[in-house]
């Protein structure tokens, strides 16, 4: 069952903990309308953790750095965010115990459909579209984590199975840049301070009776209180990566789901804790992936409780613990056919969308290797410095 928040479950009735969540930073019931793409725009869907970058390299970001959509071009790159909230957290029906299932309208003249929330539901989506000629969708994202104990190959060698039975030639796959999977904790948290070793981590994701409380002798002298490990749902890339460094097919029955990279989930809640990736907390506390600031230090998100124009940046409220980090490479995947189309994308010229976005070795510099294409990366928290196409992998 999705988390609730430990501050609204002390609520005495339905009706006041439906007023506490109505009012807090923390899950929302409604969802915002998003731009409808047209034919032949370039369309996306995908990970958590890398919906803020696609969403900055197509439209810019808060410091006044043009984004590809920016530069007069007739077609547009559009990136659907894997929430349906633009602070990144899940979305209520009326009963605040059900999360709703959001959705989407990929292009113009289509109904709506569910909202891929993730990287494999990304890559599912794309896989499952197998039109040829008028595809919906272009591309998905997807986290991969190589070093993983259990090693995270993202996509798999099924999901490039299927693209040949598509009649796709496969897939391509351009890594736009790195991140990493650490270990969030409220800034009030009872876990140790030095952080959690592989093994803890292992036995408080199984819900092993020696970790179930952080005064257990196998995590050290904190309270008697019990750990609420959260993770986020299935289709989430963050999800099986995290399980994969673990060695773990799934979790035990305490591990509760919540929709990844909200830190509304964990702030304020000391027992919490969840894994968290580095570049959306340099977006919450406006630091740059591969500097380590933002030009101006400017935190991206804000009290959505107040009507515009807003109200000043909104603290995350969660820390990272020391010790347990697992490099994530962040990844764009779309069709072989598609990289090797000779069909130009813009009118007048001479490259395909994905030449001209991701990939084309040997050609002119695709805007997301570009210094405006990695600098837009770098502000949405993410370190671009190392980029590179399937076809010149390292």
């Amino acid at each position: 069952m999705k988390r609730i928040p430990t501050r609204y479950v002390a609520a005495a009735t339905a009706v006041a903990a439906l007023a506490l969540f109505a009012a807090a930073a923390g899950p929302i019931q409604a969802a915002r309308a998003d731009p409808v793409p047209q034919g032949n725009d370039v369309v996306g869907v995908g990970s958590d953790t890398m919906q803020y970058i696609l969403d900055f390299a197509a439209n810019g970001d808060i410091l006044g750095d043009a984004g590809y959509n920016d530069a007069g071009n007739v077609y547009r790159l559009s990136s659907f965010d894997a929430t349906a909230d633009a602070n990144g957290r899940s979305v209520y029906g009326t009963n605040i115990l059900e999360p709703v299932n959001p959705t989407v309208v990929i292009r113009a003249g289509t109904s709506p459909v569910q909202r891929p929330d993730g990287g494999i539901a990304g890559v599912s989506a794309l896989l499952a579209d197998t039109s040829v000629t008028d595809p919906a969708l272009n591309f998905a994202t997807i986290v991969s984590a190589p070093t993983a104990t259990t090693p995270d190959a993202q996509p798999t060698t099924a999901d490039a199975t299927q693209a040949e039975l598509n009649g796709w030639g496969g897939l391509e796959v351009f890594t736009l840049g790195s991140d990493s999977l650490q270990m969030a904790v409220a800034t009030t948290s009872n876990a140790p301070a030095a952080g959690l070793t592989m093994t803890q981590l292992q036995g408080i994701y199984s819900c092993e009776p020696g970790y179930r409380n952080w005064d257990s002798p196998n995590l050290g002298d904190g309270p008697n209180s019990t750990i609420i490990p959260l993770i986020a749902p299935p289709g989430s890339d963050i999800r099986d990566a995290f399980l994969d460094d673990l060695g773990l097919s799934n979790t035990g029955g305490c591990v509760q789901t919540a929709q990844a990279n909200d830190p509304t989930t964990i702030a304020g809640d000391p027992n919490a804790i969840a894994p968290f990736t580095l570049s959306r907390l340099n977006l919450w506390s406006g630091v740059s992936g591969n500097t380590g600031q933002a030009p101006d230090g400017l935190p991206y998100f804000h009290d959505p409780s107040v009507a515009y124009p807003g109200s000043n940046a909104l603290s995350p409220g969660i820390v990272m613990l020391p010790g347990y980090s697992l490099p994530l490479l962040l990844n764009v995947v779309y069709r072989a056919s598609d990289q090797n189309s000779a069909t130009p994308w813009q009118p007048g010229g001479s490259l395909n969308w994905a030449q001209t976005l991701f990939c084309d070795p040997g050609g002119p510099t695709p805007y997301f290797q570009t210094a405006a294409g990695q600098s837009l990366i770098a502000e949405a928290g993410a370190n671009p410095a190392s980029q590179y196409c399937t076809t010149d992998a390292p």
